[in-house]
Formats: C-alpha cells, structure tokens, sequence
C-alpha cells in the first residue's frame, strides 16, 4: 500500500510520482500524531533499569524500541519464546549503536512470567526500577479456544509478576492492558479485566507504604501494526489478490 501527499500537488507539478511512497501508521491518523512529554520519560526510563515483560511481541518490542531512545543504564527483555527474545534483542544491539548507547546494557532472559521463583531471583538479581508488563495472549479467538492458557498467563502471570515487582522494590509497575477489559465479551477481555482488579488490590495493599511499588495500567485499543491487526493485514491481503476484510 503506497500513498501520494496530495493529487492537487500532483497535478499542479509540485510533487513527482517518483515521490509516492509506503503508507505510514501515521497517515491514517487523520490528525498529527500526540508528542510524549519528554520529563515523563527521563523520570521512568532515563539512567535507570527498565524491564519489559513479553518483549518479544508488538507492543513489548515497540516499547522497548522507545525506551532505549530515551538512554536507560539496562534494558531487561524478558520472554517465554526464544526466536522472539532472540529478534528483538539483535535489532536493540544494532539500534544501541546506531544512537551511539555504548553503556547501555541490554540483557534477554527467556522465562514464563508464570514461574513465580524465577521472575522474584530475575529481579533481585537485576533491580528494575520501572517495569511495564506486555506479557499477554491477546488474539481474541485463540484465547476463547484456550481460556485455561489465557486465564493462567494473563491473570496469574500477572499477579505473580506484580508480586515479584512489590517484594523487589520496584518503583514503577505499568500493565499494558486493553479496551476489551471494559464490559467484556469475551475470554481475553474478561482475564485482562481480572488483571487489571488484581493491581488495583495490590495498589490498595501498599497504599500506606510509600516504599512501596506503584502500579498503574494503560488500555490500548486495536493497536495499528501490531501483530493481528488490521495494518499488516490489509496489505497481505491486497498482495495475495483477496477481499480486503478483518
């Protein structure tokens, strides 16, 4: 799929065909895109050990991609699929030295979030300061086929994560959760739901002891170029000559 900026231009010769190029997320907007606040940031990533759990996704890879823009001292990636871990952690070793983060120490450890005495020695071992949580099954049928899987990597994933964050002295825990938490209809959305009521019960355990971990969460919506999205599907579909459907 490839775009013109404007047929007017076009026509009037301000612009040449040789100017076509690929359609960016960006252009489906329809407005232009929000800057994050640069302070917001430095204080949970700049100088500090970040960890990312489920790194080797869409959303994970894409944070981690964006945090190491923003020059922590350590990047933890963290996943249970090996080929994944291994993709995301060559591509942030070339893009550490593109940006010149000579220092910077990106570390891929292959674990379930699932496993309790692991992730509690991983973050021991390593002492994140801010940890955002994308470990998750998130296609909506193959959760639904799934629903023990589902149930047991998104809710007690997340609780033995959060637990593990809580008893390490993590400062930031950030679940990455979804709109479909809201009334759900389905398997995935009802188990990102019941992640989400297992942070506001820690929040509310650790609310009088500032040491404490914060937790928060972010609902993402249908999220553009991740994998099952519409993004890299529509285009499969023109290229392999079939309807353009989802």
């Amino acid at each position: 799929v490839r775009t013109l900026p404007d047929l007017t231009a076009l026509a009037q010769g301000r612009i040449a065909v040789s100017d076509i190029r690929e359609l960016e997320i960006e252009d489906l907007l329809g407005r232009e895109a929000v800057a994050p606040r640069q302070e917001l940031l430095d204080t949970a990533m700049r100088n500090k050990v970040v960890m990312v759990t489920g790194a080797g996704g869409s959303i994970g890879g894409e944070l981690c991609r964006q945090i190491l823009r923003n020059e922590p001292s350590s990047l933890i990636l963290l996943d249970q699929n090996e080929f994944a871990l291994y993709n995301i952690h060559a591509e942030l070793r070339k893009l550490a030295e593109l940006y010149r983060h000579e220092n910077l120490q990106i570390v891929p450890i292959l674990c379930s979030v699932r496993d309790q005495d692991r992730m509690e020695h991983i973050m021991q071992s390593w002492r994140p300061q801010t940890l955002y949580h994308a470990a998750a099954y998130k296609h909506v049928p193959l959760v639904e086929h799934n629903a023990v899987e589902g149930i047991k990597n998104n809710v007690m994933g997340t609780l033995i994560t959060a637990r593990a964050a809580n008893k390490c002295g993590v400062s930031n825990f950030v679940l990455i959760s979804t709109d479909k938490a809201v009334r759900p209809t389905n398997v995935m959305g009802a188990s990102k739901r019941l992640a989400e009521m297992v942070l506001q019960a820690l929040a509310a355990e650790s609310a009088t002891d500032r040491t404490r971990t914060n937790f928060s969460m972010v609902r993402f919506g249908n999220v553009l170029g991740s994998s099952g999205s519409v993004v890299p599907l529509f285009p499969q579909q023109i290229k392999d000559g079939a309807p353009v459907t989802t």
